[in-house]
């Protein structure tokens, strides 16, 4: 009797087509990549077999509409197989009140694996499947999260049996100028059904954790001559690890096609990383942070052009202004912005007016100003005025901050006390804010635990509290889309 094998397909997230919307995830089947290799894991008589080769991805997008286009051809020599895939998607999307709706389906599908001299075929007439995600677009974060369901029967030989695999799955993530992460995961279904009248039937179930991320790291570099104009500065990198978690319950298959009685059941895992993309950041000016507590905070958002380039005093015990603080967020998130000489072309002969009367056009912060406005983070404060040269307060910073991640919704409904000794001098309208950034430990409060919520921040407190929101987007909020999935 021939051997009896079975592969199983696992089907995930789709490669998003915009930045903003999440990773460019490599395929359709759940698989890794770097520059140079895809790799997939497919279940094979009992065991699982890494699958490497080549992924083409071609993705067009108009209007409401998109297409998305795989080619695949894989093969794991040792184990003698050879997988060739194409898949053609189409997908409706639609955009509202700051979200995307995705919703996929499949219009042409055909595979073909062989393993061993066996071959397995399936294509769009013997398979369902269908997908939809949604997006939340936050004005520093966009969140997402998907669904999908699949049925695939295979051939066997043509003729010698059959088998079904059951998909179900669900995808999370979150995309941001720090960092991106989506983790998928996959659980399969699936039964053998020989022919004849000594027809061996069978199931088994795999499940399937795939993981993309995407971090911007910084490290300061000094210098070792000392005849420079400079003593070091800081290297931003940028890099994608790709980890993929297996694990499964099959039979274990004798060498004439007959089941043991013992089952196969494993856990493995693969990862690939992408070569590193460095940038050397800006060297500040500055002469009057040097042995600062918060020095090397400031270097840093100085380095990322929060602080113009030729600035020499920078004030670290100064309060921060309004249009100053606008600033600093909105280049130390990496929040785009309107360059001068798009706004030159696009206004022509007409002058741009001030979306405030109180923040002129020709302002160095105005088109900070203009987009955290714009995004919602920082909001005027009646009549058409925005108080650039006003100082923020904690209360303010905090609301500020929680607004950029969208996370106004995370504090409790009812009564509560933040837990702060000063709590009923926070003003109702920050309460929730200073909650929440107290949980995600944010914003320091004094070492006797006095909140101060009306009290002016200073240039380096403003700098430390931006460099912790930092250290969350690149780790914690990774931490929990990422570990708390797929080590639970």
């Amino acid at each position: 009797m021939r051997k009896r094998v079975i592969s199983v397909i696992i089907i995930t997230m789709l490669l998003l087509t915009l930045q903003s919307y999440g990773l460019e995830i490599p395929g359709y089947e759940g698989g890794i990549k770097n520059e140079m290799t895809y790799m997939e894991v497919v279940f094979i008589t009992g065991k699982p077999i890494i699958m490497e080769g080549t992924l083409d991805v071609r993705i067009t997008e108009r209007n409401e509409k998109g297409t998305e286009r795989y080619n695949y051809r894989l093969e794991n020599i040792e184990e003698e197989a050879e997988l060739t895939r194409t898949v053609n998607l189409s997908k409706t999307i639609v955009e509202q009140n700051g979200q995307r709706q995705e919703v996929y389906t499949v219009t042409s599908y055909k595979e073909s694996l062989e393993i061993a001299g066996v071959e397995y075929e399936t294509d769009n007439k013997s398979s369902q499947w269908s997908k939809s995600n949604i997006f939340e677009k936050k004005p520093g974060v966009t969140y997402f999260a998907g669904n999908w369901d699949g049925r695939k029967v295979y051939t066997v030989n043509d003729d010698e049996g059959k088998v079904t695999v059951e998909t179900r799955g669900d995808v999370v993530g979150y995309n941001q100028y720090w960092g991106t992460t989506e983790t998928q995961t996959i659980e399969h279904f699936i039964r053998f059904e020989g022919v004849g009248e000594d027809a061996i039937k069978w199931q088994g179930t795999a499940r399937v954790e795939a993981v993309h991320n995407r971090t911007r790291d910084y490290s300061y570099e000094s210098n070792s001559p000392t005849q420079i104009s400079f003593r070091g500065g800081f290297l931003m990198t940028q890099q994608e690890e790709n980890v993929l978690k297996v694990s499964y319950d099959l039979p274990r298959l004798a060498d004439d096609g007959s089941l043991r009685s013992q089952r196969n059941v494993g856990l493995d895992s693969y990862s690939v990383d992408t070569n590193p993309i460095n940038e050397r950041l800006i060297i500040p000016s500055m002469r009057d942070i040097s042995g600062h507590g918060a020095e090397a905070d400031i270097l840093l958002l100085a380095s990322l052009g929060a602080v113009p380039s030729e600035t020499t005093n920078y004030g670290p015990s100064l309060p921060i202004s309004r249009g100053d603080f606008a600033r600093f967020i909105t280049m130390s998130m990496g929040i785009p912005i309107e360059e001068e000489e798009v706004r030159r072309r696009t206004i022509q002969t007409q002058e741009e007016e001030s979306i405030f009367v109180d923040v002129s056009t020709s302002s160095p912060n105005y088109k900070y100003i203009k987009a955290m406005a714009e995004k919602g983070v920082m909001n005027g404060t009646g009549e058409g005025r925005f108080y650039p040269n006003r100082s923020v307060t904690k209360a303010e910073v905090a609301a500020i901050v929680v607004r950029l991640l969208g996370f106004e919704n995370l504090a409790p409904i009812q009564n509560y006390s933040t837990g702060y000794k000063d709590d009923r001098q926070i003003p109702d309208w920050a309460k929730d804010a200073v909650y929440v950034t107290k949980e995600l430990t944010l914003i320091d409060a004094t070492s006797d635990n006095y909140f101060q919520p009306n009290r002016d921040i200073t240039k380096a407190e403003a700098a430390t509290i931006l460099t912790n929101l930092i250290h969350y987007l690149q780790k914690e909020l990774r931490y929990d889309y990422r570990e708390n999935i797929i080590n639970y």
